[in-house]
């Protein structure tokens, strides 16, 4: 089986799992999923909404309870997340490895911006060794995951509804991510689209990129790192037969297409 994403109108960790429910991840047990990654972070209202053209929406609401989430903590809720949902194999490598994609792109962002800097800290914690179950320490560097404290339910989504699609974890890009462009506004300031952490993640990963259609954010940073998570490379999709495809939207419908995924076999 191949999973082919088309990114023409952007991505972002919502806008995968709600576009895994569009292409058939059993809705309920999705919400429940991510609902239940949710109440790790604080108390999470999730809901599923179809946009004007059918796509699938993600509306979310959380209340955060760690001010201050670290990667070093998002790792161990991942954990959790994860054996409560058995979530197994490849699907449970997948999920770590986009956690880790967006902290070390944190950290590096956080080093080549120095008015984020005053969130970089060095701790000593555990690394898991998940086939063999030994734990040793040693000192790494943590970012704080201010903007991205969602990642937890958005990779959660992404994994289990992998996991329930049985599909692959490494997707074939129809066409290059827009990125977007214009400013967002964060926890420091203004930054320029894309976001630091989402155009290193492009760059170390080779995945393609380009500004544009909009003046808007279209691709996050836990976008990338799912893409990034997934190996995605351009390439020609063939023409095998489509088991399922799903489209999702993010927050607001705007005149680009949506986000598209295709199962072909």
């Amino acid at each position: 089986m191949q999973l082919v994403i088309d990114p023409t109108g952007g991505i972002a960790g919502d806008m995968f799992a709600a576009a895994l429910i569009s292409a058939g991840a059993d809705e309920k047990l999705m919400i429940d999923a991510m609902l239940l990654a949710g109440r790790k972070i604080g108390n999470a209202q999730i809901e599923i909404e179809n946009s004007a053209d059918g796509a699938k929406r993600l509306k979310m609401q959380v209340e955060h309870h760690h001010g201050h989430l670290s990667g070093h903590k998002a790792y161990h809720l991942l954990e959790h997340i994860f054996d409560d949902l058995n979530i197994e194999g490849v699907y449970r490598d997948f999920g770590f490895k986009a956690l880790d994609v967006l902290v070390k792109a944190e950290i590096k962002a956080h080093k080549e911006n120095t008015f984020l800097t005053d969130h970089i800290h060095a701790h000593t914690h555990h690394d898991h060794d998940h086939h063999h179950g030994h734990t040793h320490e040693h000192p790494h560097e943590d970012a704080y995951l201010h903007e991205a404290q969602d990642i937890l339910i958005d990779i959660t989504g992404a994994a289990y509804g992998l996991q329930l699609l049985k599909a692959p974890t490494e997707a074939v890009l129809s066409h290059p991510v827009n990125w977007g462009g214009g400013h967002i506004t964060f926890s420091h300031g203004h930054l320029p689209v894309p976001a630091p952490a989402t155009k290193i993640i492009f760059d170390m990963f080779e995945i393609p990129g380009q500004m544009g259609p909009l003046e808007v954010e279209l691709c996050t940073p836990t976008g990338s790192s799912i893409l990034a998570a997934l190996n995605s490379k351009l390439g020609d999709a063939g023409d095998g037969e489509i088991i399922s495809s799903g489209i999702a939207r993010g927050g607001k419908d705007f005149d680009i297409p949506p986000l598209k995924i295709e199962l072909k076999k």
